[in-house]
C-alpha cells in the first residue's frame, strides 16, 4: 500500500479466488496448506495409536516421568476411553484434513490456470491430488474409527456417520477417479509431499489389503493386481534401494523406493519429534550434537526378562527378531559426510569418535548409560526388592537405561549439523508394496512367490547371504508378522497389521494380555466429538 498513490487502505469484506489467485506462487501456497496438515498428521498421536497399542514399542514410566495419567499404559493394555487425548486429536485431525482439502479444492476449481501461467493438465493434477488427499484422510478415519461422515465437498452442514462399507466405497471411487489425472513418478524426481499416480494407487492397494478388517470382504486379489503393477513400474519408475538405510537417509526425497513421504528440512519444517521422544537424556553426547534435546521416552518392548532370559511368547520381542548378522542390528554410528551405520541405540552409549559418554540425569545421575533389552527397576535391588527374581517388568517399572532405541532416521554430529533433520518421513515405500503382494500370494497359496518377494527386500540387510531367509515351509502367520515388524519397525503401522491377522485382541506380548474384545479393533468416537454433535453416534462397545 505504501508504494501506491494513496496511503488510505481499501478494505474488502472478503477475498474471492479471482482476486487472490493470480500467479503460480499463490496457487501453490494454497495447495500446500492441506498438505502441511497431512505432514503434521504423520506424527505423534496417530503414531502413538498405531505403535503403543501393538507389540513392538512402548513408553514406560521412567523415574517420575512418562506416567502421564496412565495414557501410555491405557494404549498398551487396550483400556483407552473416549477421553484419551490421542484419540481425540486423531478424530480432529481427520476432519480438519478433509475440510482443508475440500476448501482449497473449491477455490482451485474456479481459477483460470492459464491466466496464472500454468496449464489445464496441472489444474487437473492439483484437483485430483486434493481429492486423493481427502481419500487418504477417510482411509485413516476408516482404519481408526470405522464408518465416517462422508462429505463430497466443502460444507458447513453436518452429516451423520456413514457405514464402513459406504466409507470404503467412497474412498475406492475417489481414488479410482483421481489416479488417471495424477503424474507418474520419474526416477530422480523429488517425492516431497505431492501425490503421484503411484501414491494414489498404493493407497487403493492398502484399502483392498485391509478390506477384511474394514468391511469383512476379501479383496486381496484386487490388492495383488495393483501391487504387481506398481512393482512393474506402470505407475512410476520405483525401485527397491540396495541398502537398508536408503529410504531413510539425508537425501531420501530422491529415493526411488519412497512412493510418498512427508518433507523435513533443517531450519524449515523439521521432523525432529521421533528423535526427541525416543533418545535417552543427554543422548546429545553420544551423537556429538550438544544442541539437540531429548525426552527419554519410547523404546522397544523388551525381548528379555529381568534375569536376561528371552520371553517365550511368539509376539513382541522385536529386538530379538533381528538376526545377529543383520546390518541393522548394530549401534548407530555417524561416520561423517552423510554416512552412517546401525539402526539402534544399544549397549554402552560412548561416542566412538569423541569418547564422550552419555550419562543419566535421575536414577542414573552422572552414571554411564548402558541401554539394555529389558525393562525393570534394577536400581531398587537391595532396597525395595531382595533379588532379581522379585523385579517386575511392566510399563510402570522402567529406568533411564530401559529398552533399546531406534535410530532409523540419522542424526549428524555438530560439525555437519546443517544436515540435521533433513531425512524426510516415508509414508509409503515400495518395500510395503512387495510385502503386501507377498502376503496376498501367501493367502492365495502361492508360497514360492511369497517367499521370493519377502527375500527380495530382506537380502539388503546382510553383507553376505541371508542366514534366515523366508522359505515356503517356514511361512505362517507369525513369520509374516515378524517380517512386517522388522522391516517397518517404528513406521506407524503395527496395529493395522495385527488387526488384519486377528492378533490384536487375541495374542499375548509383554505387559499385554489378550482381551478378545472385538470392539477394541476400532477406537471410540471421542467425547469432544459426541458432545458437539447431534448426529454422531458412538461405536459399539464403548
Amino acid at each position: 500500500m505504501l508504494s501506491g498513490c494513496s496511503l488510505e487502505p481499501v478494505f474488502y469484506s472478503s477475498v474471492t479466488p479471482d482476486m487472490y489467485y493470480d500467479s503460480p506462487e499463490t496457487i501453490y501456497s494454497a495447495l500446500s496448506r492441506p498438505f502441511t496438515h497431512w505432514r503434521w498428521f504423520q506424527t505423534m498421536d496417530r503414531w502413538f495409536l498405531q505403535e503403543y497399542t501393538g507389540d513392538g514399542i512402548c513408553a514406560p514410566q521412567r523415574y517420575s516421568h512418562w506416567e502421564d495419567g496412565g495414557q501410555w499404559a491405557d494404549l498398551l493394555h487396550h483400556t483407552w476411553t473416549p477421553d484419551h487425548t490421542s484419540i481425540s486429536e486423531t478424530w480432529r485431525g481427520v476432519g480438519m484434513g478433509i475440510a482443508m482439502a475440500y476448501g482449497i479444492l473449491e477455490d482451485l476449481k474456479s481459477v483460470d490456470y492459464v491466466k496464472c501461467g500454468l496449464d489445464e493438465e496441472t489444474k487437473q493434477s492439483h484437483i485430483q491430488q486434493l481429492n486423493a488427499l481427502v481419500a487418504y484422510f477417510y482411509l485413516r478415519g476408516l482404519d481408526y474409527f470405522g464408518g465416517m461422515p462422508i462429505y463430497r465437498g466443502y460444507s458447513l452442514e453436518e452429516v451423520p456417520r456413514s457405514t464402513a462399507k459406504e466409507t470404503f466405497d467412497f474412498i475406492e471411487e475417489t481414488l479410482k477417479t483421481a489416479i488417471p489425472s495424477l503424474i507418474p513418478y520419474k526416477k530422480g524426481d523429488s517425492q516431497d509431499g505431492f501425490i503421484s499416480q503411484g501414491a494414489a494407487a498404493a493407497m487403493l492397494a492398502q484399502l483392498y489389503f485391509n478390506a477384511v478388517s474394514y468391511i469383512g470382504e476379501d479383496r486381496f486379489e484386487d490388492c495383488a493386481v495393483i501391487c504387481r503393477d506398481i512393482i512393474d513400474q506402470k505407475y512410476g519408475e520405483y525401485e527397491l534401494e540396495t541398502v537398508w538405510n536408503g529410504p531413510f537417509d539425508f537425501e531420501n526425497e530422491f529415493s526411488p523406493e519412497n512412493i510418498w513421504q512427508a518433507p523435513s528440512g533443517n531450519s524449515k519444517y523439521q521432523c525432529s519429534w521421533f528423535f526427541t521422544q525416543s533418545s535417552p537424556y543427554n543422548a546429545a553426547k553420544y551423537y556429538d550434537a550438544p544442541s539437540v534435546g531429548s525426552y527419554n521416552g519410547f523404546c522397544l518392548q523388551p525381548s528379555l526378562n529381568p534375569k536376561g532370559e528371552e520371553y517365550s511368547w511368539k509376539m513382541g520381542r522385536p529386538f530379538a527378531k533381528f538376526h545377529d548378522n543383520d546390518l541393522r542390528k548394530k549401534p548407530y554410528v555417524y561416520n561423517g559426510k552423510k554416512k552412517y551405520e546401525g539402526m539402534f541405540l544399544m549397549g554402552m552409549l560412548k561416542n566412538p569418535v569423541t569418547g564422550e559418554m552419555c550419562t543419566g540425569s535421575y536414577d542414573y545421575a552422572d552414571e554411564a548409560i548402558e541401554l539394555v533389552d529389558m525393562i525393570a527397576p534394577f536400581k531398587q535391588l537391595g532396597k525395595k526388592y531382595v533379588d532379581v527374581d522379585q523385579l517386575p517388568s511392566d510399563i510402570y517399572s522402567g529406568e533411564e537405561n530401559s529398552g533399546i532405541r531406534t535410530a532409523k532416521y540419522p542424526t549428524p554430529n555438530t560439525a555437519e549439523q546443517n544436515y540435521r533433520w533433513d531425512p524426510d518421513w516415508p509414508v509409503i515405500r515400495l518395500a510395503e508394496i512387495y510385502y503386501m503382494l507377498a502376503e496376498c500370494r501367501f493367502r492365495s497359496g502361492n508360497l514360492k512367490e511369497s517367499a521370493e518377494l519377502f527375500n527380495a527386500v530382506r537380502k539388503r540387510n546382510f553383507s553376505g547371504s541371508d542366514p534366515n531367509p523366508v522359505t515356503e515351509g517356514g511361512l505362517d502367520k507369525y513369520r509374516i508378522l515378524d517380517e512386517w515388524q522388522t522391516e517397518f519397525l517404528g513406521e506407524g503401522r503395527r496395529r493395522t497389521d495385527l488387526i488384519r491377522w486377528d492378533a490384536f485382541t487375541t495374542e499375548q506380548w509383554w505387559d499385554h494380555n489378550p482381551s478378545r474384545e472385538e470392539h477394541l479393533k476400532l477406537f471410540p468416537i471421542p467425547t469432544t466429538a459426541l458432545s458437539s454433535s447431534n448426529m454422531i453416534k458412538q461405536n459399539p462397545g464403548y
